[in-house]
């Protein structure tokens, strides 16, 4: 029997259990399957989803927007700078979240937040999180689902189009390895993708290895989570400080940057990036990969050629990252339709 999704928010895939994952993957997969007769199906006729970008985008905008039309939705997307949101929630600043909440939840269906800001830490200095936190005060006070379009330290549906790709590529992913690597990159990343690729991949029983030099450590809570989840699934979870042993046996490998601390000014910038250079060599090279069990590449992009990855690596044969950007159309799709459509329509697909 489906379970009913219907108003949900989505704001980590720790948040909900893996059947519940696996219902909106087997959706995806479904209107993968049906190609261009997903892209008429209007079983979200007169349903508006407002998206909030308050840091820029390409395929998380895109696809999302498409999604939503395909289905036969509207799609407000506004450039929050233009709304009166204070995201201080202090007097005189602006509107408060719940005041904006309450209010934009009568005018539209469901809303989507893409938001990374800085919260102080007992001392006053900024830490990672604060994103996340905005993301779920917004949730709790608007009656209408919310989605993580991507905070601090979740990217839930790019992990599960991950999942889906690797679905895909290697067949039943349970037991397989999947190495996320720290790679150079004179382009400083963030954490969300790294941290929710880990603990989705620990959701679905992949052995797990986080590989990085040291001083890179990710978030501790979220690694602690995809550590528990892999040895709840009686699969191993590492920690390496050596990409070629890291590497070894690999079948999926994500070799992507992130920064030491995730709130950054012009001077810690400068720094991070002179700190990051003296560690070019790490890098997902061809000599690297056949050390793999003949591993695909991914990547939730945008990614550095040459820095991250070579070129010859990036455009080979291991590649998947194309298709695990399409897949990003319909996981959202199938999102969309759980949280938004009527579950006896969801039925008759």
């Amino acid at each position: 029997m489906a379970i009913n999704l219907q108003g949900r928010d989505f704001l980590a895939t720790s948040d909900w259990s893996k059947s519940e994952l696996d219902q909106v993957l087997d959706l995806a997969f479904k209107f993968k399957q049906m190609g261009a007769a997903s892209r008429s199906l209007d079983i979200l006729k007169g349903k508006t989803i407002l998206l909030l970008f308050f840091r820029r985008s390409t395929r998380t905008r895109t696809s999302f927007t498409a999604a939503m039309q395909e289905l036969g939705g509207f799609v407000q997307c506004p450039d929050p700078g233009d709304l009166r949101l204070s995201l201080e929630e202090k007097p005189g600043t602006g509107e408060s979240l719940k005041d904006t909440a309450r209010v934009v939840e009568r005018y539209v269906d469901a809303i989507g937040i893409r938001i990374l800001a800085p919260i102080p830490d007992e001392a006053g200095a900024p830490r990672d999180g604060g994103g996340d936190a905005i993301i779920r005060k917004f949730a709790d006070y608007a009656r209408v689902p919310v989605i993580n379009m991507a905070t601090c330290l979740h990217h839930p549906t790019q992990a599960l189009a991950d999942v889906m790709v690797m679905k895909e590529k290697l067949g039943d992913i349970r037991g397989k390895k999947i190495v996320i690597m720290w790679a150079y990159s004179p382009i400083l990343r963030a954490w969300q993708s790294p941290l929710s690729d880990a603990l989705i991949s620990a959701t679905y029983e992949m052995d797990v290895t986080v590989a990085y030099p040291e001083g890179y450590d990710l978030d501790a809570p979220v690694m602690s989570l995809a550590q528990k989840e892999c040895t709840k699934a009686g699969r191993k979870f590492e920690i390496s400080h050596d990409p070629k042993a890291a590497l070894e046996g690999a079948d999926a490998v994500y070799p992507r940057n992130w920064r030491q601390k995730f709130y950054l000014d012009a001077s810690t910038t400068e720094a991070e990036q002179r700190l990051a250079a003296q560690h070019k060599d790490w890098r997902l090279t061809e000599s690297l990969l056949k050390v793999t069990n003949n591993a695909r590449f991914m990547h939730t992009m945008p990614f550095s050629r040459g820095y991250e990855v070579d070129a010859s690596v990036a455009d080979g044969p291991n590649t998947i990252i194309y298709d695990q950007a399409e897949n990003l159309l319909h996981v959202r799709k199938a999102f969309l339709a759980s949280l938004l459509a009527d579950s006896g329509v969801l039925e008759k697909l």
